[in-house]
């Protein structure tokens, strides 16, 4: 497999075993050569942030995409041709963003993969959307970054539905009734989940008592820590990132404040570390995927990245990842129904998918290229995370 980087992430080398790869195949939607095919490869472009603050984030995305190609390519490619990676650097920004998609329509790719973030989407999606290119976000949960037309898709659940599965979660199983929301200034993905939480719990009867501000760059939360303390809610909603995320927790449970804390799926960062994590009480929060997930797929996931980065495993194997792998699979899966790499025709493969084997679950999409897929509530422990339920979705 060929692949043009910008910043190549330092991994082991690569090991798969035949075993597992055979494992995956179908999840994959490999094809044998096709008679009269051209050998030439298929540009997938991979578009995360290479640089920038968010880059210790994207580096394992980079690599688990590639990872996903090479298997692909070690099945015989799709339509008997192999994947090319044109890697991309978003730079941790919108603009960053922008100028990808740029370079990624002047590469003449198939599909781009990524990016992560919702405002990196609404960047990206005009872009490829009017070059009729289609895109699959990867952790881009903002309603909005599909609804830019109908070359964008996502492979993560939106907004909308992980906020649907914690509002939930947090009145019947939690019984909280009252709740106090921590958010995140101007972040699309952190303002928009707040709005909807408190929109859907307050449907449910419940109350919010408290929302509170906060920039993404602060380091001392001891004021909104106060004044949640003299609210006394039943729970904490906390859709943040995992650096802010975790030191709001930090300093929460060291100023007194135990009520059950809830989180979306921007905290999964957190995952790569519960050996590290102390004891936070009930911290809860949505997430992609979980390695209990009893499925051929997910257990051929973890065998692989198992082989693949040995020590390093805890690191990748974490709930965006997965998507990052469903991402390229679901692209190739399109090109094989497609019987070709023409952008238009994967395009129109992508949104007839119903019930893709991926890794976090069976993928469908609907007319808004929203995968219809579970969200899984986990729980962050001192030694491990924890599933504690998953949400399936109704066809």
């Amino acid at each position: 497999m060929k692949t043009r980087r910008v910043l190549q992430p330092r991994v082991a080398g690569f090991r798969l075993m035949l075993w597992a790869l055979l494992a995956i195949s179908i999840s994959l939607g490999m094809d044998g050569q096709v008679r009269g095919e051209s050998l030439e490869p298929i540009r997938i472009a991979s578009a995360f942030s290479a640089t920038g603050p968010l880059s210790t984030q994207n580096v394992w995305s980079f690599s688990v995409v590639r990872l996903a190609a090479r298997t692909v390519n070690s099945q015989g490619g799709v339509l008997g041709r192999p994947i090319e990676l044109i890697e991309l650097d978003t730079q941790s920004t919108p603009l960053g963003a922008r100028q990808a998609a740029l370079e990624a329509v002047r590469a003449g790719v198939t599909a781009v993969i990524g990016p992560s973030f919702s405002s990196q989407a609404m960047a990206m999606g005009p872009v490829l959307q009017e070059a009729g290119i289609p895109m699959i976000g990867t952790n881009t949960t903002a309603p909005a970054v599909t609804r830019i037309g109908e070359y964008v898709f996502r492979a993560s659940f939106t907004d909308e539905s992980q906020a649907m599965a914690m509002a939930n979660f947090a009145h019947d199983h939690l019984k909280a009734r009252t709740v106090a929301v921590l958010h995140i200034v101007d972040d699309l993905y952190s303002e928009g989940l707040s709005s909807v939480f408190v929109e859907l719990f307050t449907a449910l009867g419940g109350k919010s008592v408290l929302q509170l501000p906060y920039l993404l760059s602060d380091t001392d939360f001891s004021r909104q820590i106060s004044m949640i303390k003299e609210a006394d809610p039943d729970l904490v909603f906390l859709p943040g990132h995992a650096r802010d995320s975790g030191m709001i927790l930090k300093q929460a449970r060291a100023m007194g404040l135990a009520v059950p804390f809830l989180g979306g799926d921007g905290w999964s960062a957190l995952e790569a570390y519960p050996h590290l994590t102390p004891d936070w009480g009930d911290v809860y929060y949505a997430s992609h995927w979980h390695s209990a997930r009893d499925t051929e797929p997910s257990r051929a996931f973890q065998r692989i990245l198992a082989q693949e980065f040995g020590e390093d495993a805890s690191m990748v194997l974490i709930s965006a990842r997965a998507n990052d792998f469903d991402a390229l699979g679901l692209v190739a899966d399109a090109i094989r129904r497609a019987g070709s790499a023409d952008p238009k025709a994967v395009r129109d493969a992508l949104a007839m998918t119903v019930k893709y084997p991926g890794v976090t679950g069976e993928i469908s999409f609907q007319d808004s290229r929203d995968p219809l897929k579970p969200v899984y509530i986990l729980r962050i422990t001192q030694d491990a995370i924890e599933h504690v339920t998953s949400v399936e979705p109704k066809l």
